[in-house]
């Protein structure tokens, strides 16, 4: 019963200090709303910037449960939607019944949006966290930083992070589906039907495939993957992943063999892609250890 009061408490007392906020981004031709939610008392100096994965949203479990056990360690929190080009998008899942005209290089334009305006803020550390694609975007978005605002961040957390580039995506295609991508792609029409972002059989227009898919390991940055990322990069990152994640199953693999000082490689065992349930204790005690 004691237990039951104090997590009540807890996510009481996180809550009543959470607040919406809302920014500009001239997203093609259109003026739209950015939303995020930040989490904040004590005046505190540090925030995480958090990001979510595949056409998620803030108000995920996982993202929420991040923010909540922060600011329980007096470090405050802005968990942000990106916009796929919607203005004011709402919590909830993008839908894969769309012509899918967004971008992946405007979705890290935003993540560095967020990042002024918390410099903004006066903030003196940020901790950079995403989870699954939002890892992913997290650290292609880092490098994309002046090295000015580099110097703000304290440590990146990559959460179950997505390991592919362009050539696992052309594999896939041929062996699932008997496409071959390129062929697709030298075509006339503007227009794929083609699984995307975990939408079977969307409706994807040429461009926003290439941007989200044609990255390389030997890029760095919005064209790189997450080892060209991760290869480059002088910032301290922890990669932590569940032993029984099978939605990225290979990341663990391919980020030991990088064997670099500033790059730690961590398990959660028995945990999956979202770290549910006592996993998330698991998980958070990992980066409570590294950020206090």
């Amino acid at each position: 019963m004691k237990n039951i009061l104090l997590i009540c408490l807890l996510i009481f007392s996180s809550e009543i200090w959470s607040d919406a906020v809302q920014i500009p981004y001239k997203y093609d031709k259109s003026l739209i709303q950015l939303n995020a939610t930040h989490y904040t008392k004590n005046n505190s100096k540090s925030i995480a910037l958090i990001l979510h994965g595949t056409r998620g949203h803030q108000n995920l479990e996982l993202i929420k449960s991040l923010a909540n056990s922060f600011l329980e360690n007096n470090i405050d929190s802005l968990t942000i939607n990106l916009s796929y080009g919607i203005d004011n998008r709402e919590n909830n899942f993008f839908p894969c019944k769309v012509e899918h005209e967004h971008f992946k290089s405007k979705s890290i334009d935003e993540v560095e949006l967020w990042f002024k305006y918390l410099k903004s803020k006066g903030y003196q550390k940020i901790f950079l966290i995403g989870h699954s694609r939002g890892g992913l975007n997290i650290i292609q978005s880092f490098e994309e930083l002046e090295a000015s605002e580099k110097i703000l961040v304290e440590s990146v957390f990559l959460i179950a992070p997505i390991s592919d580039q362009y050539a696992d995506l052309k594999k896939y295609h041929m062996v699932k589906n008997d496409i071959n991508v390129d062929e697709l792609l030298n075509e006339s029409n503007d227009w794929l039907t083609i699984d995307f972002l975990n939408c079977p059989n969307g409706k994807v227009s040429k461009k926003s495939f290439l941007d989200y898919f044609k990255i390389s390991d030997k890029q760095s940055g919005k064209n790189g993957s997450l080892l060209g990322n991760l290869s480059s990069t002088n910032i301290k990152v922890s990669v932590i992943v569940g032993s029984e994640d099978m939605i990225t199953p290979n990341t663990y693999r391919r980020v030991e063999v990088l064997n670099k000082k500033n790059i730690e490689l961590l398990v959660v065992d028995g945990a999956g892609h979202f770290f549910r349930d006592l996993y998330f204790d698991d998980l958070m005690e990992i980066i409570t250890e590294r950020t206090n």
